[in-house]
């Protein structure tokens, strides 16, 4: 049963999306922004949930692994919103660790690597029931990499039995005002019945200069460093500004200096150069500048240009995860943007060769 404030917070403005693989949030966040509403968001994650609904009070989460959903179930889940909620697009990118090229634990039967497969699957549900006009993809560059070439063209091919001709790209986040080099593979799929032959789709093109790990970190003071006493009132600026404490003796013996890289467990950020890849799995945080500790949450949220009013749920290790696999909010609403205006060109075009006054979803 959905509750009173859900179904006022489900009447505001905003095209409608479904958010598959939500995560923390980022993507969605930018596609907020961009002016797009996610009514539904669905992760198996339980951090990832508690951090959804804390900062994205305007649609519902579920707590669910698509790969046990029995067909139908999203489709039920959206007919319980207040009507008429229907979603234009489905957004999401699953877990990337399965064709991460820097992931040297790879296995060969991972289930992850399997879960484009049921973002095609839900997306075909959602696009028989519901009609969508689009939908995005997020995965890392790996998959385009020449091992995952037949998996990524059998995942594009589920796409297109869904029912879209798709356009696929790639965007850095270090172009869209983060201090982060971030590249990631984007398909963009347009509903083959409403958009013809002659409809083009323009990813974004971002500006020159990027930002630095100074512009967004340089004034931060010491956070707290974890330790199971510490209490949320001894964390300085923000609930995410604690990070590991620091073991190492490369940590106090002033061989870690700013830009340096010893391997992935130790590559010390450049103060004036934007940061490497936020992916911290095996905790192998990126080192702060000075080179006496890892980063903190809350600056590793900030180099991947999360607002700093953004929160993260959960343990250290569910932050770090959290903060790793999100998309950065500056790249996903510059995404979004982009896809709004292929949106309302269409409906203007299609207003103006039918005589019709041009509306748009709300």
């Amino acid at each position: 049963m959905i509750s009173k404030k859900v179904n006022e917070l489900l009447s505001q403005p905003g095209i409608p999306v479904v958010s598959l693989f939500s995560g923390c949030g980022g993507l969605d966040l930018g596609f907020f922004q961009a002016g797009f509403r996610p009514v539904l968001a669905v992760d198996v994650d339980p951090a990832a949930c508690i951090t959804y609904e804390a900062n994205h009070p305007h649609g519902r989460v579920l707590k669910k692994n698509l790969s046990d959903l029995s067909s139908g179930y999203i489709c039920q889940r959206l007919e319980e919103l207040p009507a008429p909620v229907r979603p234009v697009g489905v957004i999401g990118g699953p877990p990337c660790q399965a064709f991460s090229l820097g992931n040297v634990h790879k296995n060969g039967d991972d289930p992850r690597a399997r879960l484009p497969e049921w973002y095609a699957k839900v997306l075909k549900e959602l696009n028989t029931s519901f009609g969508l006009d689009f939908f995005v993809f997020e995965n890392v560059r790996g998959l385009k990499h020449k091992m995952h070439a037949e998996i990524f063209t059998r995942f594009k091919q589920l796409f297109a039995a869904a029912g879209f001709h798709i356009v696929e790209g790639e965007l850095d986040a270090q172009d869209f005002g983060v201090a982060q080099v971030r590249k990631r593979v984007f398909v963009v799929g347009w509903n083959n019945k409403k958009y013809g032959k002659d409809f083009t789709f323009r990813f974004p093109k971002g500006q020159a200069v990027p930002r630095t790990v100074r512009d967004v970190i340089g004034d931060l003071p010491e956070p707290a460093l974890f330790n199971r006493a510490l209490k949320m009132a001894n964390i300085p600026v923000h609930p995410n500004h604690w990070a590991m404490m620091p073991r190492s003796k490369r940590f106090f013996d002033g061989s870690l200096r700013n830009g340096s890289a010893k391997g992935r467990p130790f590559r010390v950020l450049d103060w004036d150069k934007p940061s490497w890849t936020v992916a911290y799995g095996h905790r192998e945080v990126h080192i702060h500048p000075d080179g006496k500790r890892r980063l903190s949450v809350y600056e590793a949220m900030l180099v991947q240009g999360f607002p700093a009013d953004y929160r993260l749920h959960g343990t250290l290790s569910d932050q770090l995860r959290l903060v790793s696999d999100a998309v950065p909010p500056p790249m996903a609403k510059a995404l979004g943007e982009a896809v709004m205006k292929a949106l309302l060109n269409e409906k203007k075009k299609n207003s103006i060769s039918s005589g019709r006054p041009n509306t748009t979803h709300a």
